[in-house]
This record gives C-alpha cells, sequence and structure tokens, in this order.
C-alpha cells in the first residue's frame, strides 16, 4: 500500500488507504470490518460474425491486493444478463424497447446481488484459522462508458446537458481543468431519486426508471 502526496492530491494505491474505506468503516460497529465489492460487468461477442454475444458479471474483493486481484482466480463469474434484442431497427430505435432494455439490467441486477442484501447482519469468514465479521459494500463498478451509463441510468449521448455519469458538470465544461470545487457537484443517489420522483430526471439527464443500487444501503 502506498500514497503519493502533492499540494492537490492524494493518490492511494489500494482502496484501504483511501477516504472511502476510512469514512465507511468508521459507520460500522467496531467488531465488523469492512468487505469491498467490486463488480466487472462488459459484454462480449462469442464469435467472429458478432451474431453471438454474452454478458457475464463478475466480482472481487477490494481487501484483496492489487497485485493478486489482477490474477484470473481472484475473479468470481457471478452470473449472465439477459440480452434483450429487436425485431428490427425501427423497433430498436424505440422508446419503450430501450426503456425494456434498462428495466431488465436492472431487474437482473437486483436478483444477481440480492444475497448483498441479504446479509444485513453481516458475514463471518475463517481466515488463517481465525474468524473474522465482515460487512459487504459495493465500492467499484468497473464498465466502459456506455455500460456505466446503463448502470447509473443516465443519458448515453455526449451531447445531452449532462453527459457524465459521475457529476452534473455540463458539457461545455467537460474539458474545463479550472472549475471550482463548487462547480463539481456529484450524483449522489438520494438527489438523483429525488429528481426522478419529482419528474425532473430531464433536467439532470437520467432516465426515467428506479435505479436498483439505490436500495442498497
Amino acid at each position: 500500500m502506498f500514497i503519493l502526496k502533492s499540494n492537490i492530491e492524494n493518490v492511494y494505491g489500494e482502496q484501504n488507504s483511501g477516504i472511502w474505506w476510512r469514512t465507511t468503516e468508521e459507520l460500522l460497529p467496531l467488531e465488523f470490518k469492512l468487505m469491498s465489492i467490486i463488480i466487472y460487468s462488459n459484454a462480449i461477442n462469442c464469435d467472429t460474425l458478432s451474431k453471438s454475444s454474452l454478458h457475464p458479471i463478475y466480482i472481487s474483493l477490494g481487501n484483496i491486493p492489487i497485485w493478486r486481484r489482477n490474477k484470473p482466480d481472484a475473479k468470481q463469474l457471478l452470473g449472465y444478463l439477459p440480452i434483450v434484442k429487436s425485431n428490427n431497427t425501427t423497433e430498436k430505435r424505440s422508446q419503450t424497447f430501450k426503456n425494456i432494455v434498462r428495466e431488465t439490467f436492472h431487474k437482473f441486477l437486483e436478483i444477481l446481488l440480492e444475497p448483498l442484501k441479504s446479509l444485513k447482519n453481516g458475514i463471518d469468514l475463517s481466515i488463517c484459522d481465525k474468524t473474522y465479521w465482515f460487512f459487504p459494500k459495493v465500492s467499484v463498478v468497473i464498465a466502459d462508458w456506455p455500460e456505466a451509463a446503463t448502470f447509473c441510468l443516465t443519458y448515453k449521448s455526449p451531447n445531452s446537458n449532462n453527459p457524465c455519469h459521475f457529476c452534473l458538470v455540463s458539457r461545455n465544461n467537460l474539458a474545463n481543468i479550472k472549475l471550482s470545487n463548487n462547480d463539481k457537484i456529484l450524483r449522489k443517489h438520494q438527489d438523483m431519486s429525488e429528481y426522478l420522483y419529482l419528474n425532473l430526471d430531464k433536467s439532470v439527464s437520467i432516465e426515467k426508471i428506479p435505479n436498483f443500487f439505490w436500495t442498497l444501503s
């Protein structure tokens, strides 16, 4: 683990040396240890003609050091998300079909990750002949930009008013490196859900669909 310090920012080498880890673990009872869940997701083609595709979901743990986590056996296949196919181009471009794809994506995420919601009292794990009490938290979702937009239910178009799935910076300021901290408004799930239920979803470029991750503690 290492931390590179400068006058502007800290660069953390491992998750447990970061601010999120410390503040999250402080919210847990003293007996608990944090279990960091990392989700990997990416649809892949299974043949050279791109006629067959799968959408696997993998998980790993942020508790595992980076050098070890990059090994193939440090990841576990959780399952496959269904790929909804359209009958024609017109249907594929319709708003109804796009909503079905998004709703299906989040519904199956809910099914795959249901065990996390059921572990409200944590889980006991034996490590090196010692038993520890862990509380699981999803810390990172690793995906490409279009898929990240599906996870966050933000507009995928770079021409939308707020194309970033992390924050509410306008598209005209995405390349502005001189923005102040006050201009960098993060997309917090409490705020996004409020925009959705007040029918203000278009003002922050989110789809009119509840996000499964809002239900996680």
